[in-house]
C-alpha cells in the first residue's frame, strides 16, 4: 500500500513541468530577441543602403558641376580624375572617362557607408554610372565690335599709325592714337575713326568731294591738319580745306567731321586659357584613337611650357596632313591640309607654340571657322593666297562671307620671319581673307591684299597695298580675342544605371 501511495503522489511533476515551461519561455524570449535584433539590423541596413545610393548620386552631381563650370572645357580628358569626398556618415568616390570619338563621358560614382551588422562586415556600397554627351562649341555671337574694323591700338607717338603712298581700300578703320597719311595717300574707307590727331601730308586726302557717296564718314577726337599747315582744333565741321572730305549725322548726311568718336574697346587675347584648352593643342594632340592623324601636322608644343620653342611650320605644305580630334562629322577641333586640292579644313581653337608661314606660291582655300593661336609670328609671302572664297585664279573678295567661313590668326611675338617689330607680315602679292590679331605691328607690303578685320598695335601699309571692305561680322569662331572664352559644355546625364 505504501508503494501505491508513493506512485500516486504528483508533487515532483509540478517542479519538472515548471522547469520545462520556463525553458520553453526562455527559448521563445531568446528567439523573439534574436528576430527583433535581426529585423532592426535589416531595417538599418536598408536605410544605409539608401544613404549609400544618395551618396553615389551626390558624386554624379559633383562631376556634373566640374564639367559645367564655365572655366572648364568639358572636352579635356583630365577633368574627372578619381576623387573621394566626405559627407556626414559616409564617402563617395567618383571618376570619369572621356571618349573623344563619341564626345561622351562615362561617369562612375560609388557611395560608401559603414555596415550596421558589425565592424568586421564590409561597408555598404552603391555604384551609379551615367553617360554625359558633350557638344563642341565652335562659334559664338560677336561680342566686341572692333572685329568690324582694321583697328590700331597704339597710342603716345606723333604717328601711332602711318599709311604710306599708293595704298587703297575701303575697310573701316579705327585708330586709338594718331593717324598720319603720307604723300598721295587716298583714304576711301566707308568710315574712319581717329581718337587722336589726323595729319595729312601733301596730296593726301580722305574721301572725295564729288558727292555724299564719295565722302567718308569721319570721326576725329583730336586735331587735324594738311601739308604741315595750321592745326584745326577741334577737328570738327567742314574740313574740306584740309582735304578731309567727310560726312556726318547719317542717314541724312551733311558735310562735316564729327569730333565725338564712338568708344570701342580694344580686344585682348586670353593666351594662357587657350594654351590650356585648345583642341588640338599642347594639352590635347590628335591620334587615331581620339580622331585622326595622318602625314605631318604641326607640332603643337614640345616641352609643356609656352615659350615659342616649336620650329616654324609651313601651313600649305607640299604633302597632305590631318590632325582631328573627335568625329569627322562634328570635330572638337581640326587642322587638315589637302595638298592636291589645296584646301585647308579648320574647326575650333588651336594653339601652336611657335610660328607659321604660308608660302607655297599658289591659290589656296579654307573651309570652316577657327582661331589659330601662335606663340610666335605669321608670314604670308611669295604670291600665296589663302581665301574663304575663290573666283577663277584669285580670291573672290566680293563673295566671301566671314560669318560662315572665318579663319583668324592670333600671334604673340614679333621678329623672325615677320621682320623686326612685326607680329604679322603679308608681303609680295600675298592675299588673305580672314581675321588677323597681333600684340605687335601688322605689316602689309609689296602689293599685298587683305579682306577682313585686323587688330594690331599699329598697321604698316606700303607699296600698293589694298584692303577691301568686308561684310558686317555677327558670328565669329570661338577663341577670337575680345570675346568671352567659351568652351564645350555637357548635356544632361543619361543612361543611369545602379
Amino acid at each position: 500500500m505504501s508503494l501505491r501511495r508513493l506512485l500516486r503522489r504528483q508533487e515532483g511533476m509540478t517542479l519538472i513541468m515548471a522547469v520545462g515551461i520556463l525553458g520553453m519561455l526562455s527559448l521563445t524570449g531568446a528567439t523573439l530577441v534574436y528576430y527583433s535584433s535581426t529585423n532592426a539590423r535589416s531595417v538599418e541596413y536598408s536605410v544605409r543602403n539608401a544613404s549609400a545610393y544618395d551618396l553615389a548620386e551626390a558624386g554624379i552631381d559633383e562631376m556634373m558641376s566640374v564639367l559645367s563650370k564655365p572655366t572648364n572645357n568639358a572636352l579635356m580628358p583630365d577633368l574627372l580624375p578619381e576623387t573621394t569626398s566626405e559627407y556626414d556618415g559616409g564617402t563617395v568616390t567618383w571618376s570619369g572617362t572621356l571618349d573623344q570619338l563619341t564626345q561622351t563621358w562615362s561617369l562612375t560614382s560609388v557611395g560608401r557607408i559603414d555596415n550596421p551588422t558589425g565592424q568586421a562586415a564590409s561597408d555598404v556600397t552603391r555604384t551609379l554610372t551615367a553617360k554625359v554627351p558633350v557638344t563642341p562649341t565652335l562659334t559664338q555671337p560677336l561680342n566686341n565690335p572692333a572685329w568690324n574694323y582694321i583697328y590700331a591700338t597704339s597710342t603716345g607717338q606723333p604717328c601711332d599709325m602711318t599709311v604710306a603712298q599708293n595704298v587703297s581700300g575701303s575697310s573701316r578703320l579705327y585708330v586709338e592714337g594718331n593717324l598720319c597719311l603720307l604723300n598721295n595717300v587716298h583714304i576711301t574707307q566707308t568710315s574712319l575713326l581717329v581718337k587722336g590727331n589726323l595729319d595729312l601730308s601733301n596730296n593726301a586726302k580722305v574721301g572725295a568731294s564729288t558727292s555724299m557717296s564719295t565722302r567718308v564718314e569721319t570721326y576725329v577726337g583730336g586735331s587735324c591738319r594738311y601739308g604741315g599747315g595750321a592745326w584745326g582744333t577741334p577737328c570738327s565741321g567742314n574740313q574740306d580745306a584740309r582735304r578731309i572730305y567727310s560726312k556726318m549725322n547719317g542717314p541724312d548726311y551733311v558735310v562735316g567731321v564729327n569730333s565725338s568718336v564712338p568708344v570701342i574697346a580694344a580686344p585682348s587675347a586670353d593666351v594662357s586659357a587657350w594654351y590650356s584648352n585648345s583642341i588640338p593643342g599642347p594639352a590635347l594632340d590628335c591620334s587615331s584613337a581620339n580622331g585622326a592623324r595622318t602625314g605631318t601636322p604641326p607640332t603643337w608644343d614640345n616641352d609643356g611650357v609656352r615659350n615659342n620653342s616649336v620650329p616654324v611650320f609651313e601651313l600649305t605644305a607640299a604633302s597632305s596632313y590631318t590632325c582631328r580630334v573627335g568625329p569627322a562629322s562634328s570635330p572638337s577641333g581640326e587642322l587638315s591640309w589637302n595638298a592636291t586640292t589645296r584646301v585647308l579644313t579648320v574647326y575650333g581653337t588651336m594653339f601652336i607654340d611657335g610660328s607659321l608661314k604660308v608660302t607655297n606660291g599658289l591659290l589656296n582655300s579654307y573651309n570652316g571657322q577657327a582661331t589659330i593661336y601662335l606663340s610666335g609670328t605669321l608670314m604670308m609671302d611669295n604670291n600665296t593666297m589663302l581665301c574663304g572664297g575663290i573666283a577663277g585664279s584669285i580670291c573672290d573678295f566680293s563673295a566671301w562671307n566671314p560669318n560662315t567661313e572665318m579663319l583668324t590668326f592670333v600671334t604673340g611675338s614679333s621678329g623672325g620671319l615677320a621682320g623686326t617689330g612685326n607680329g604679322i607680315l603679308m608681303d609680295n602679292n600675298a592675299q588673305f581673307q580672314g581675321g588677323l590679331f597681333s600684340q605687335h605691328a601688322v605689316r602689309f607690303a609689296n602689293n599685298a591684299r587683305s579682306d577682313g578685320p585686323i587688330v594690331g598695335s599699329t598697321m604698316i601699309f606700303d607699296n600698293n597695298v589694298q584692303n577691301d571692305q568686308f561684310p558686317t561680322i555677327t558670328t565669329v569662331p570661338v577663341g577670337m580675342p575680345g570675346n568671352p572664352a567659351v568652351y564645350a559644355q555637357p548635356n544632361p546625364p543619361q543612361l543611369y544605371s545602379g
